[in-house]
């Protein structure tokens, strides 16, 4: 509708009219009476509205409250808004927000204006003021001192250009915005903390996020209450707008920004991250100045400093010889001893040399920075001659933990240094790494199974069973690790044939392996005597080494040894669970730990975790996927073929449900598979035949109710549709990948195919008065004319199969069968074709020199000949094999799964 006294779709005010923009629909907007100039009227200062254009009408509404915003529930209040407040769009946020630099109010949903009909986006408004919340809501009015607008019910015309109509079903994914290149999901944690962390802590919202944050009273101290209100706001909302879909649908009813990033922290937070506290750089004293005679004088060091980084023990000790007390003083600002720059710069007779005059008290002194002790400094290098000299001197040093209650074996382990751990472990007390006493213990065991200690790790569990379900250093227990490395079992080892024959002829023994933790500490006396007999056994094991290397043997019994390790340690930590009560178990998150391992396709730890704990077959995640579900999703045959393993009534029960967003089994078949799993296939092609296999063979189809194909899901859409939707651009990329073969190929192919013809009528040797090969009797001259003939079939049979490919329908199906055999086809040929050839090349060269007195040449010359054959069985011949396999092998699921639950 028109106002009054304006221009059509404009605002009314005394100065020139403000357009609306890009609002499209059969919307009207009345005029506002008693507006002053350009604002929306309120009791407070005016707000102004910059840059609105469009083609909307404002509409005038009776009988409205003042300053409210309508809507179907109780009025909401607007509070007083500042002067200087403006309509503000945020990137990637829900649509229709207000923003204001006061106060926010509490309750409601955040920043929007209610409607019955779809939101409307208001683009390009920009301001600097906050978000606001509001409380409560009358039904679409918008209050002022003047007459009340009302907002009348929006409902899309039949034009062209109106809004379409949305239903929740079908609400578009959230889109991500400069804050990160990629929403959060369950697989990209890391990339996605870097990048939100460092916006929080430029905008100075980081501290609100940490759960030791604790915010201020309202009522006895409102300033802050009000300044955390607004903090929390815009972080909460940075974090939502940087979620996927089944993300943010977990923290849509979280207040508090803090409590959103522990949730997310805990439930989408990979291996092996650490979630330390942000706090910037440690600050370090500066040197102080010996002029200035404030503070130690650490320059009267440098001498020292100097000798000790270049492992000068005459400069070392003559300086203090002449200052006694420096050999157990600080020399730096940051509490640095002689000894921690020794250790730190790795000379081991340095280190001895200076133990020998330190007390043992001496050496439990520690820096200022991170509380380490030598021995802890010496523990990050990895040294273990330093290590086993301080340890000599005073026994209780692998006992002393730094400043965030580390014990050196943590740190040790940590850096994946073996001996230094091995060592240090042996000389650290059982009773500091039990559960009650921290969680050394747990890390310990964490980064054991990380490093692949696995004989640390059997030792450490035995003597403390429960540490494998006790949370460590980085929120994390061990088993969860233990999940995630599946190539620690039989399954995950990649073994070829020979190989798996040589594996079942080792026979290893976990409890008596030869790396058991035996760890002494020589003198240096004992160590540099040794008798010459273990000299010449130690030079005859090397010897003997050499050839178990050469062969792989000595390769495969590690891995068979680690198997076992790994085997026997998820089955006393699977009797350790047995004891614990449900509750327990999911307090422990043992339940993730099962997920995760699910998701790496570890199908030894999933099968025995099941075995041990059968209500974890139903284990679901945060969107109500079952382990199968998850298998489907993260591509992991092997874990989805245990279906075969149930009985018909729960493999029933298992896939006849859907998940959070009813998703069928089919539909999460249908969806792109992750990254990491189409990177292993070469081949956009190859690829996009996995997906089908996945979707359209009966694996999938055979176990899921016929019902389900039909079935949509909360977006509307059938398994088929999500397949096609999701795959269009692997399609496009896989007929791209076949065309780039297809031209190169049939480009040799007719290469071939002219040089052979030509071949067959300009014989070696000529032909005769009578037309006749001279050669006609020689075998040799029928060695040329069949491989000849070979390689110039072959080669015309290249190229009809890769014009064919060229000239084929690239639609989905045909990735599965057709479009593989024609390219099987087409490189077999070729690859015989390019054989033939050079069987007929030297063949025509024998008969032209067999009776020369250059003939000698021959084997070089045939040699040669070899080499582009061998070339291109190295380089295509692999491509050709995966094909084959991939389009006419057994298959990726096994379907003889024995019963096992």
């Amino acid at each position: 509708m028109e106002v009054e006294n304006g221009a059509p779709n404009t605002i009314a005010s005394e100065g020139p009219p403000i357009k609306i923009p890009e609002i499209s629909g059969s919307y009207e907007i009345m005029e506002v009476e008693g507006g002053a100039l350009n604002t929306i009227a309120s009791e407070g200062p005016p707000i102004k509205i910059p840059e609105i254009s469009g083609s909307s009408e404002i509409m005038e509404v009776e009988n409205g409250a003042r300053n409210t915003i309508a809507s179907e529930g109780p009025p909401i209040k607007i509070p007083e808004i500042s002067e200087s407040s403006e309509i503000m769009e945020v990137e990637g946020s829900a649509p229709n927000t207000i923003a204001s630099e006061g106060p926010p109010v509490e309750g409601g949903a955040p920043n929007t204006i209610a409607s019955e009909g779809p939101p409307i986006k208001i683009p390009e408004i920009s301001g600097s003021s906050e978000i606001m919340e509001v409380e409560g809501g009358a039904r679409n009015t918008i209050a002022s001192e003047g007459p009340p607008i009302k907002i009348p019910e929006i409902s899309p015309s039949k034009s062209s250009d109106v809004l379409p109509q949305i239903t929740p079903a079908i609400i578009p994914t959230v889109v991500p915005t400069a804050i990160v290149r990629e929403v959060l999901t369950e697989g990209n944690y890391r990339y996605w903390r870097t990048c939100i962390k460092r916006y929080l802590v430029g905008q100075g919202l980081y501290e609100v996020c940490r759960m030791s944050y604790k915010h201020p009273h309202k009522g006895k101290e409102p300033e802050a209450y009000y300044e955390w209100k607004k903090k929390n706001a815009m972080a909460l909302h940075a974090i939502q707008i940087s979620c996927s879909r089944e993300m943010l649908s977990q923290i849509m009813g979280i207040k508090h920004a803090n409590e959103a990033w522990d949730f997310l922290k805990r439930y989408a937070k990979p291996t092996f991250y650490f979630d330390e506290p942000f706090s910037g750089l440690p600050e370090q004293p500066p040197l102080a100045d010996p002029s200035t005679g404030n503070g130690d004088d650490f320059s009267q060091y440098e001498k020292l400093w100097q000798a000790l980084y270049s492992g000068s023990w005459k400069d070392i000790e003559l300086f203090i010889s002449s200052n006694e007390n420096a050999v157990r003083a600080k020399i730096s600002p940051t509490g640095l001893t002689p000894l921690h720059i020794a250790a730190g710069a790795g000379h081991v007779k340095i280190v001895a040399n200076l133990v020998e005059k330190l007390s043992s008290v001496d050496l439990e002194e520690k820096e200022h920075v991170q509380g380490y002790t030598a021995l802890a400094w010496a523990a990050s290098d990895g040294i273990t001659e330093i290590a086993q000299c301080m340890i000599r001197k005073n026994s209780s040093l692998a006992n002393i933990s730094d400043m965030d209650q580390i014990l050196p074996v943590v740190i040790a382990s940590s850096l994946g240094k073996r001996e230094m751990t091995r060592f240090l472990y042996s000389h650290t007390r059982s009773e500091e790494l039990a559960p009650e006493k921290g969680t050394n213990g747990a890390t310990l065991l964490s980064y054991c199974i990380a490093s692949e200690f696995l004989d640390l790790a059997l030792d450490i569990i035995e003597k403390h069973p429960r540490l494998a379900v006790t949370l460590d250093m980085d929120d994390l227990i061990p088993l969860y690790v233990l999940g995630q490395m599946p190539s620690l079992f039989k399954r995950g080892s990649q073994l070829w044939f020979w190989q798996r024959w040589i594996y079942s002829c080792i026979s290893v023994n976990p409890d008596h392996a030869s790396d058991r933790v035996q760890v002494n500490v020589d003198d240096d006396t004992a160590r540099d005597d040794r008798n010459k007999t273990g000299k010449v056994l130690c030079q005859l094991m090397l010897g003997l080494s050499y050839p178990l290397e050469l062969l792989g043997i000595k390769n495969i019994r590690q891995k068979k040894l680690r198997n076992a390790q790994a085997t026997k340690l998820l089955q006393l930590i699977c009797t350790e669970l047995q004891s614990l009560k449900t509750n327990m178990i999911v307090g422990y998150r043992v339940h993730q730990a099962v997920i995760q391992a699910v998701k790496r396709g570890n199908v030894e730890f999933v099968t025995g975790m099941i075995k041990s704990i059968p209500e974890l077959v139903w284990n679901e995640d945060i969107n109500d996927r079952n382990i199968f579900f998850i298998a489907i999703l993260n591509r992991q045959e092997e874990i989805l073929s245990l279906l075969h393993g149930l009985t018909s009534v729960k493999k029933k029960k298992i896939t006849s449900i859907g998940d959070r967003f009813d998703n069928n089994m089919l539909h999460l078949a249908a969806m792109l598979a992750p990254p990491d799993k189409l990177e292993g296939i070469s081949g956009a092609a190859l690829q996009m035949q996995r997906e089908l296999q996945w979707y359209q063979l009966p694996e999938v189809e055979s176990i899921v109710p016929p019902i389900c194909k039909d079935t949509r899901n909360s977006d509307g859409k059938k398994p088929s549709e999500v397949f096609s939707e999701q795959h269009a651009d692997l399609v496009k990329e896989g007929e791209k990948w076949m065309k780039e073969i297809a031209n190169s190929s049939t480009f040799v192919s007719a290469l071939i195919v002219t040089i052979m013809f030509a071949a067959a009528f300009t014989i070696p040797g000529g032909n005769n008065d009578k037309g006749a090969p001279i050669f006609l009797e020689n075998k040799l001259f029928m060695v040329f004319l069949v491989s000849d003939s070979i390689s110039l079939f072959s080669a015309t049979t290249s190229v009809l199969m890769f014009l064919g490919i060229l000239t084929s329908q690239y639609a989905e199906v045909k990735f599965l069968t057709r479009l593989p055999t024609k390219l099987i086809i087409g490189l077999s040929t070729l690859f015989v074709s390019i054989a033939a050839m050079m069987i007929a090349f030297c063949a025509a060269l024998a008969i032209l020199l067999k009776e020369s007195s250059t003939k000698v040449v021959m084997i070089p010359i045939i040699l040669l000949a070899c080499v582009p054959v061998t070339l291109f069985a190295l380089l295509q011949f692999p491509l050709l094999v995966n094909i084959f396999i991939s389009t006419y092998g057994p298959g990726i699921f096994d379907r003889k799964i024995e019963r096992w639950y």
